[in-house]
């Protein structure tokens, strides 16, 4: 491997606290970055992955400060540079692709004008010379039609279209530093493939020497060449890829992997209990409270950072131990399966108004109670449409949706108030479904006033205190407003807000898209739990094709509006039959784990 470009030293980053002290979240992180090679750095939200990246290339968010360390980019200390001086480098030699394309792209400005920016500031192009290199830009990375797409706004692009040029504005001046913040999150899983394997090309053409932060283990394992694993702001594992995917040597590591789902084989994931610390602990094992294998001194004592063999680091002090007892996880919990439809979707079509064609093409499917059926397909597929029609929020413009055999009403305002209790839908965001101006009390409590007879007002405190208690959050949370919750409590309060009602389906909308693994693997726990103790039929809409094979016993691969396969999930996995589906399981990343934790 060559020389590295960029190396970081005992990085340490703190908010400063009201009382003057620092809380400090991340603590002597430590790596390096050679020309042409991605180092991949993973962990769960909220673990300091991200203010890692940044502060190492000397960016301090608000109200963060560094508080010692070296980050050297071809030995000049980035950590002692004046704002000025910095601005010089980023953009130029030191590039950065936030995680959400459509907010870090002005929506005011056309994307030949984004493109202009750095290479005329950094490298002094004009007139014909300039646009040269916007369209060849353009080009490398797959825009269609770059002359025309310069003078297009971000809006008129694809997710994956705005990602890419993204990409591009970063690759623009050819940097020698390229930092990924989570650049495919979200995305459907071709569209994942193809900008994961754009950026591998790119980087070997350009020889950046590039930090890939991602909470997707599967896709670093198959992009990066080395895996930093971090847990609550400190590296607690560093090795080769394949090595950290066949045989980790860190408890959390472990825990990680046993909650990647896969769709290669069918298996169980398991959530990580507890939560991570939200600072540095620097006195213990920081994960000792969550680690079934923690001992005395783990608790008592700060654990350093060793190499067990083989330039294989880890911060723990039962590494082999760890490497023998992989993660069991138990099976998901199934219901029975009613032998009688509880909903039947007969040759539905939806279309929206100025649409030039239909988002939902003929589909038809039924389903038993008990039952949970996948729906997968690109962004685009005609997905969610379609939940939506069967929920009543936009109406079919063609077929009979029948519940129990009777056929719904198309608006959900029209369906008897006994009806729309038994339909309830949880949103992929939980962020614009949950009112920022209600408490959780409040938001919980609302399907209970309107759906519940059997509950006297005087008991609802106790009825929403045993629904936070199903979905396994503290009952501290109580008067806590949606804005004060993370990703994952926010999901977890959406669904305990849909199981208030005792639905008899629950219609889950790409609700595990945007969290890290091991949420999402509790998050899918809890749905299978709770629909097998309220007797719910479920059905599970997803991009992600390994969620559905370990969620769901049965289901529909969706294409341009229409079914293209349907069947039981083993077999549609074993032995796809439509070339979609083929190219669908194709472009999924793999985890190598020929020694990782079995399920």
């Amino acid at each position: 491997m060559s020389e590295p470009v960029f190396e970081v030293e005992d990085l340490s980053v703190g908010y400063l606290r009201a009382d003057g002290h620092d809380n400090v979240v991340v603590w002597k992180a430590a790596f390096s970055l050679a020309p042409g090679s991605i180092l991949g750095l993973a962990g769960e939200s909220g673990c300091g992955k991200s203010t890692t990246a940044l502060a190492a290339i000397g960016y301090r968010g608000p109200g963060s400060r560094i508080l010692s360390g070296t980050a050297r980019l071809e030995g000049v200390d980035l950590l002692t540079l004046p704002s000025g001086k910095l601005r010089s480098i980023w953009g130029r030699r030191v590039a950065y692709v936030a995680q959400n394309a459509t907010t870090a792209l002005n929506p005011a400005i056309p994307v030949g004008r984004q493109l202009a920016q750095p290479l005329s500031r950094h490298l002094h192009l004009r007139g014909g010379e300039l646009r040269d290199r916007e369209v060849e830009l353009l080009e490398s990375v797959g825009i269609p039609n770059p002359p025309v797409a310069l003078d297009r706004y971000p809006h008129q692009f694809s997710g994956g279209q705005q990602q890419r040029i993204a990409i591009a504005i970063a690759l623009s001046c050819r940097p020698e530093v390229l930092i990924l913040d989570e650049p495919t999150t979200g995305l459907d899983v071709t569209t994942q493939a193809r900008i994961s394997a754009l950026i591998r090309s790119l980087i070997a053409e350009t020889g950046a020497a590039t930090l890939y932060v991602s909470h997707d283990l599967s896709l670093l394992s198959t992009v990066a060449d080395r895996l930093a694993v971090m847990y609550a702001g400190e590296i607690v594992e560093e090795a080769d890829s394949h090595a950290v995917a066949r045989q980790p040597r860190h408890p959390y590591t472990q825990a990680l992997l046993a909650a990647v789902p896969t769709a290669h084989i069918r298996s169980s994931v398991a959530g990580i209990p507890g939560r991570p610390p939200a600072r540095v602990v620097l006195d213990s094992c920081s994960f000792a409270p969550r680690c079934p294998h923690a001992l005395d001194a783990c608790r008592d004592s700060y654990i350093e950072l060793l190499d067990v063999g083989g330039g294989h680091m880890a911060r723990c002090i039962r590494t082999d131990e760890i490497a023998a007892r992989p993660v069991q996880a138990s099976p998901l919990a199934t219901a029975e399966v009613s032998p009688e439809s509880l909903l039947e979707v007969d040759e539905v079509w939806s279309q929206y108004a100025k649409a030039p064609t239909p988002a939902v093409r003929g589909v038809s499917f039924q389903i038993a109670s008990g039952e949970t059926l996948g729906i997968v397909g690109e962004s685009g597929s005609g997905k969610s449409t379609l939940l939506r029609a069967i929920v009543g929020l936009h109406p079919p413009t063609g077929g009979v949706i029948r519940f129990r055999g009777v056929p719904l009403a198309a608006q959900a305002v029209k369906r008897p108030r006994a009806l729309r209790r038994e339909l309830q839908i949880v949103f992929q965001n939980p962020d614009s479904s949950l009112n920022p101006r209600h408490t959780v009390f409040d938001i919980v409590r609302r399907p209970i006033r309107l759906f519940r007879d059997d509950v006297r007002h005087s008991a609802e405190r106790a009825a929403v205190i045993e629904l936070l208690e199903s979905v396994k959050l503290p009952t501290g949370l109580l008067h806590r407003y949606a804005t004060e919750l993370s990703g994952g409590q926010k999901q977890r309060i959406a669904l305990a807000r849909a199981f208030a009602a005792r639905p008899s389906l629950l219609l889950c909308d790409e609700v595990t898209s945007a969290l890290d693994v091991s949420v999402q693997a509790t998050i899918i726990e809890l749905i299978a739990e709770l629909a097998t103790r309220f007797g719910a039929a479920v059905i599970f809409v997803s991009h992600d094709l390994a969620v559905v094979r370990t969620i769901a016993g049965r289901a529909l691969v969706m294409k341009n509006g229409e079914v293209c396969e349907e069947g039981e999930t083993e077999r549609l996995f074993v032995a796809p039959t439509h070339p979609y589906t083929r190219e669908l399981l194709a472009a999924i990343p793999q985890l190598d784990r020929a020694a990782a934790p079995a399920a």
